[in-house]
């Protein structure tokens, strides 16, 4: 048979096993807040990154559409100061 002191320890027991699962609750919780922030940080980062390769990709086929007609130019001009 179960005594009162036996009772009392084993609720003990129990009352300090609900307090250190209420502090790991408590760490996970925090844990997983900042690691969400985290991701968010990246996440904004990585959009970021790619509308500035969107960007550069723009500009060399820009560049790629107008250097015929800049190397023309250049030509140009190099054989009209030549002649001259």
């Amino acid at each position: 048979m179960t005594t009162m002191e036996d009772l009392e320890r084993r609720v003990s027991a129990l009352e300090t096993a609900q307090r250190e699962t209420a502090k790991t609750q408590t760490w996970m919780a925090s844990t997983l807040g900042r690691i969400a922030s985290v991701q968010d940080q990246h996440t904004v980062a990585i959009t970021e990154l790619q509308g500035d390769v969107r960007e550069v990709k723009t500009d060399i086929k820009g560049l790629r559409d107008d250097l015929p007609s800049i190397i023309a130019e250049t030509m140009r001009e190099v054989l009209r100061e030549h002649r001259s």
